[in-house]
């Protein structure tokens, strides 16, 4: 069995089916427990880098994937910051697969340092979804590469986003994974931010590496979801610059546009309304559109792994 159809067979397999839009693969993602994931986060109130609450979330996450079979690490470390040193903490799951090589399903889990922000679209939706991603894939056979499951911390600033004021969790993993001599070991990134909103659209990521990203957007034409990933472009930082800049393949699935409100418009402009407010609150998450993302991950899965295992050497 060729690597894609091994996948292809691990994510329709898993678990009962699940509705969707017509066309839609049944992969046994349960858009409903990732929701409650988002919930489970939320209840814990803002959940900024180095904070009690980030910690407590980090230990809910490490217990539920390790319940899953997998095997969890933290990577702790000391991030240098205006404000000083804060301690940090990437959490990874790994999935062995059939390859040691590597695809990475990611996002990031602490919120912004905001009082009163729960941050239920930002950093909530995307952990929920690589909560329910990692049962799904944890329950079937080995993939044909290995799996990680990486929830970065520090990726909000701060104080104001720069350069160095941003993305610390995933340059600490670059400078990890480099200084192991492992960074080859990683083939790809696919990297999920604010995947929650009820008026779910998902852009082109321009930064992003163009096989990955048609990759997915031919899976989400594939499970009937391609109208929740428009045919429009965006750029955006996040935490696959890095890998990027280090040459690895990655693509973000990011939903910028977050809430309209012309009266209130937010530090996101009028188009963004909600992001990095108050108003980021679990009755903004939808999910369903939990369900779309998680679907189209898992269905784009097979894709990527058959684009980075090298074709067999012909018959002699």
């Amino acid at each position: 069995m060729s690597p894609s159809v091994a996948l292809a067979a691990l994510v329709l397999a898993a678990a009962p089916a699940c509705g969707g839009e017509r066309g839609t693969v049944m992969t046994g993602f349960d858009g409903a427990r990732a929701m409650a994931h988002v919930r489970k986060l939320v209840e814990l109130g803002p959940r900024p880098a180095g904070s009690p609450a980030l910690d407590r979330a980090r230990a809910y996450l490490a217990d539920e994937l390790r319940g899953y079979g997998l095997t969890v690490r933290e990577d702790r470390f000391t991030a240098r910051t205006p404000v000083g040193d804060l301690p940090m903490a990437n959490l990874v799951a790994e999935r062995a697969g059939q390859r040691p090589e590597v695809i990475a399903l990611a996002g990031h889990i602490d919120t912004k340092r905001l009082a009163g922000f729960v941050g239920a679209n930002d950093s909530g939706s995307s952990t929920g979804v690589l909560l329910e991603a990692a049962r799904v894939l944890a329950a079937g056979p080995p993939p044909p590469h290995t799996l990680w499951f990486v929830f970065f911390d520090g990726e909000e600033a701060v104080q104001e986003w720069t350069p160095t004021d941003s993305l610390y969790g995933s340059r600490h993993m670059v400078e990890s994974l480099r200084a192991q001599g492992t960074l080859a070991r990683l083939r790809a990134l696919v990297l999920l931010d604010m995947v929650g909103d009820r008026d779910l659209a998902i852009p082109r990521e321009l930064n992003s590496t163009p096989w990955l990203l048609e990759a997915v957007r031919e899976a989400a034409v594939r499970t009937g979801h391609a109208r929740h990933f428009p045919d429009r472009v965006h750029a955006i930082t996040d935490d696959h610059s890095p890998f990027l800049a280090a040459g690895v393949a990655a693509v973000d699935l990011i939903d910028f546009n977050y809430g309209s409100d012309a009266r209130n418009p937010g530090p996101g402009g009028p188009a963004n309304a909600w992001w990095h407010t108050e108003a980021d609150t679990l009755d903004k998450v939808a999910p369903e559109s939990l369900q779309v993302v998680g679907e189209v991950v898992l269905a784009a899965l097979p894709a990527i792994s058959a684009g980075l295992t090298p074709p067999a050497a012909p018959a002699r």
